[in-house]
């Protein structure tokens, strides 16, 4: 076997060799220390196919102990499996720790697949080089692959890379004149710390430029701090050959390495020196960051206000830093002023602010002068947050007809969710009798105002033949495209970041594809994962669909508590799904543990009041049964299900409050008008699951579980 794999490896060698016409005798030489190296690593099991069909298989542990060598994976089957498959036995072997195996594996898929996935696997043995520091042969095979694969940015960027750990100055500066007419290299900001170095070791005249690139056009980050590291350390650097630079390389040092208080005396400093019409905006963009990070965020604005009372650069970020200090009256006169200097040409990102502060401000001037915003923005749906902002306002004011003029404006334009949401509130409202019926245009987009509007307003229903639809698919699809075939093979051989790789294809994935990967990442126990990716699915969902985003995980279970805490089970499905995607030991950033995430406080004093013990709330029973009674009890406290859900997420000191102040309003309204946007799109969310959950499993319609949810009819 030994003899198969020399001769396997020959070939491959030779293969690539060709492929460039490289024949110089050093890189023969290289080529059979190489092919000698790959024959030692194969002599450590006995060939057979059987044990190709088990790797193909994924059964890497009945592989792993047939081996003669315990702690080697054997690549000496290499020959009977197909070489796709061999990039995904790479990336296992990867993963388990197995470097030379994956190697192996990764090249010679490499050699014999080409296309999509022999890129992917060129791509991982030079990642693999480069990781294990053998930076000689990782620039070798990146040259390869860089003739192979010239519009790859990744394999070209890897040369310069590993030229560079080799101290290859002058091949450094060759290669990224080549790299550099890439367009990922221009936010590359280790490629221009790799110049700055290289040319500043050959010693050539105009380094110093290279270095003021590095510190202008970087942000402050590590690549600033291992700049800084290297310019100090070298015996022949003085800060003199900077001049008024000096304390820009000095402010962004601190400023990278947490010195805060040091690097805003440096950038004043540097300012003063300088004059804000020639600061770039990546420099105020990093003097606005700085005092975000250190919470001095008046200070900062003060201070880029009276640097740069000219610039509209520095008078945009004043404002935005006056804005988050609450000084509101300050920020809008800094945009005012922005505006006047663009005039024509403002960016979405200057109108946005302009309009959130104006919204902070007065919503009637708001409203008289979203015109202004919507003749001059490019993307709608870049407002859809601070017009939900400016909406959600307006009704908790109940100013019905400004809602019905905010809709007017944006139905021809959008944002279309934003849209949806207005118009359901003016025709809710025209419907209760508060202001005169307008003409709208028919059909909503958003799945929740499909829901209420089906049934509040008898204009359209909700989920047509949904119920006529076909059961779950569980066959794995077909692959129609190099996408589905990729995700396909990391789906099989358990690779993980599926979930990454569907979110980069998302497009190219077919529906019934989508749903399919969604039920095998769930069969692994990795339900959240499961429902985030049919959330990249943006077209119409086949009951296929809807079943994979919500799954009936833990139905036992749910359907049990749900039962013993007089809780429709739709309910508390949605509950589970909005609140943790089914993931039992899942812990939020706040602390909340488990299925129905229970802070452990909230959960000790539920389980006292039953005269239980909380013992683990990632225990799937313990955490459901703690969950449902404290929901139960929520809705005893504040009266009904819909404040039940939203006081959940608010806490039911918040909801009460907001009962009290809107109490004329009828359920849908009163979660239009909460003032907190993670508990009103979170009352929402709730709302939709638990329809889809009782539509999917338990026949029950739309209908039903709006009267459940706001105990009336709409």
């Amino acid at each position: 076997m030994g003899l198969k794999i020399l001769i396997l490896f020959t070939r491959e060698r030779i293969y690539l060799f060709r492929k460039i016409r490289i024949s110089s005798i050093l890189l023969r030489m290289r080529h059979l220390i190489v092919v000698f190296s790959f024959f030692i690593l194969s002599i450590f099991s006995a060939c057979s196919p059987e044990g190709a069909v088990l790797l193909t298989a994924g059964e890497f542990d009945d592989i792993m102990q047939s081996s003669i060598s315990s702690d080697t994976l054997p690549v000496d089957q290499i020959e009977f499996l197909d070489p796709y498959d061999c990039y995904f036995l790479a990336l296992k072997a990867s993963g388990l720790g197995y470097f030379e195996e994956a190697l192996v594996l990764a090249r010679h898929c490499w050699k014999n697949e080409g296309g999509f996935i022999g890129e992917r696997a060129a791509e991982l043995s030079i990642r693999l080089l480069m990781e294990n520091r053998d930076y000689k042969e990782a620039e070798f095979l990146a040259s390869l692959a860089s003739a192979e694969y010239p519009s790859n940015y990744n394999v070209r960027r890897a040369v310069v890379e590993a030229e560079y750990w080799q101290r290859q100055d002058r091949a450094v500066l060759k290669t990224l004149d080549e790299v550099e007419k890439y367009r990922d290299s221009e936010s590359d900001g280790e490629l221009k710390l790799f110049r700055a170095v290289s040319v500043f070791r050959l010693g050539e005249a105009g380094w110093q430029d290279e270095w003021r690139k590095l510190f202008y056009q970087v942000p402050a980050s590590d690549y600033i701090r291992r700049g800084w590291d290297y310019l100090t350390a070298a015996s022949d650097f003085d800060f003199d050959d900077f001049s008024s630079d000096a304390n820009l390389f000095k402010a962004k040092y601190a400023h990278a390495v947490g010195e805060y208080t040091d690097a805003a005396s440096s950038y004043r400093a540097f300012l003063g020196e300088t004059g804000a019409g020639s600061v770039p905006d990546l420099i105020v963009s990093d003097i606005e960051n700085l005092y975000i990070r250190s919470g001095s965020k008046l200070e900062g604005a003060r201070m880029l206000e009276a640097s740069g009372s000219d610039s509209a650069e520095f008078l945009s970020a004043a404002a935005r830093l006056y804005r988050r200090a609450g000084r509101n009256t300050d920020a809008d006169r800094c945009m005012n002023r922005v505006i006047e200097m663009h005039s024509g040409r403002l960016t979405d990102r200057e109108l946005w602010y302009s309009l959130d502060i104006k919204i902070r401000l007065n919503l009637t001037n708001a409203v008289d002068s979203l015109e202004f915003y919507i003749q001059r923005w490019d993307d709608a749906d870049f407002f859809a947050d601070t017009l939900n902002n400016l909406c959600t306002a307006l009704a908790a004011r109940q100013r019905w007809s400004s809602i019905t003029r905010l809709a007017l404006m944006l139905q021809d334009t959008g944002p279309s969710a934003v849209y949806d949401r207005c118009r359901y509130i003016s025709r809710r409202a025209a419907a209760l009798g508060w202001i005169a019926e307008t003409e709208f245009s028919d059909g909503y987009t958003e799945l929740y105002y499909r829901i209420l509007a089906g049934e509040s307003i008898d204009e359209i229903k909700p989920l047509t033949d949904i119920q006529q639809l076909s059961a779950v698919c569980t066959d794995a699809p077909v692959p129609r495209n190099e996408a589905e075939r990729y995700v396909g093979g990391l789906l099989h051989y358990d690779t993980g970041n599926v979930l990454a790789v569907v979110h980069e294809y998302s497009e190219e994935l077919s529906e019934d594809f989508l749903a399919y990967t969604a039920s095998q990442s769930a069969a692994r126990g990795e339900y959240l994962d499961s429902i985030r990716m049919m959330y990249q699915f943006s077209g119409h969902y086949s009951i296929t669909g809807f079943r994979s985003l919500y799954p009936d995980i833990y139905r036992t279970e749910i359907e049990k508590v749900s039962a013993a805490n007089d809780i429709p089970p739709q309910l508390m499905f949605a509950l589970v799904w909005k609140e943790s995607g089914f993931e039992n030991d899942i812990v939020s950033r706040s602390g909340a543990v488990g299925l129905s995430q229970l802070m452990p406080a909230t959960a000790e004093d539920v389980a006292g009041r039953q005269r239980m013990e909380v013992e683990d709330l990632t225990d799937p029973v313990e955490n459901l049964e703690l969950g449902a009674w404290y929901l139960n009890w929520l809705k005893s406290y504040v009266g009904n299900t819909s404040a039940a859900v939203l006081s959940y997420n608010g806490g039911p000191g918040r909801v009460g409050g907001w009962l009290q102040s809107w109490r004329n309003l009828p359920g849908d309204l009163l979660y239009e008008v909460v003032p907190v946007a993670e508990t009103h799109m979170y009352g929402k969310r709730v709302l939709e699951a638990a329809v889809m959950y009782g539509l999917l499993y338990y026949g029950i319609d739309a209908e039903q579980t709006l009267k459940i949810f706001f105990q009336e009819k709409l």
